[in-house]
Parts: C-alpha cells; sequence; structure tokens
C-alpha cells in the first residue's frame, strides 16, 4: 500500500447531510457533520461513539455531494461534500446556539 491513497465516490450522493470522518487508527476518530459531531475510541465506532448534538436536524440533505476518502498510513479522511465548508457550518450553527443561550452557551444575565 502506497503512503497516500485517494479514492473517490464514482457518483453523487443525494439525501446525505456533508461529512467530514477523521479515524487515527485504533485510537479512535470523530465526525463531524452541520448538526452533530461523533466521537469514538477504539478502533470500533459501533457501540463506543457518543453524540454531540449541535442543531435538531439535518440540513442541506437535498444538495448532490461527492464522497472521497484519504489514507494516510493508519489515518483515513473521508469526507462527503467539500470538508473546509462542512468546519465552518458546523462552526456557524454552533456558534448561533452559543450565543442564543441554549444548553453549554453563555451565562444568562437575569432579566
Amino acid at each position: 500500500m502506497a503512503l497516500l491513497d485517494r479514492s473517490a465516490s464514482p457518483g453523487e450522493i443525494t439525501g446525505a447531510e456533508r461529512a467530514l470522518e477523521v479515524t487515527l487508527g485504533s485510537l479512535g476518530g470523530f465526525e463531524l457533520r452541520p448538526t452533530r459531531l461523533f466521537v469514538w475510541k477504539g478502533p470500533e465506532r459501533e457501540g463506543s461513539e457518543r453524540l454531540v448534538p449541535l442543531a435538531d436536524r439535518p440540513v442541506g440533505l437535498e444538495h448532490p455531494r461527492r464522497e472521497s476518502t484519504v489514507h494516510v498510513g493508519s489515518v483515513a479522511v473521508r469526507s462527503r461534500g467539500n470538508p473546509l465548508l462542512t468546519i465552518a457550518l458546523a462552526g456557524a450553527i454552533a456558534f448561533r446556539r452559543w450565543a442564543d443561550g441554549e444548553p453549554g452557551g453563555p451565562p444568562q444575565k437575569p432579566a
């Protein structure tokens, strides 16, 4: 196997939220979507993953996206859609939730 291995889906995927998944071999990994963050430890994701919600429901399901995977040694990075846009959208949604004073947001001033 080469040090760097890239692959892409042959077609576009519709009905799935954009995502960025990073797996660090047997240590675990995370998957960031604009509306949620999944985190897990160990080689198996099933059964050990935790969910951090950033919004109530998925967004942008109607837009087609390409999926690609890059392997560098034991690290795998899979993305559905543009990874930089995924990070920016998740940050904007999390910031809006924080600014609106939802759980985990800034302390509220008494009225």
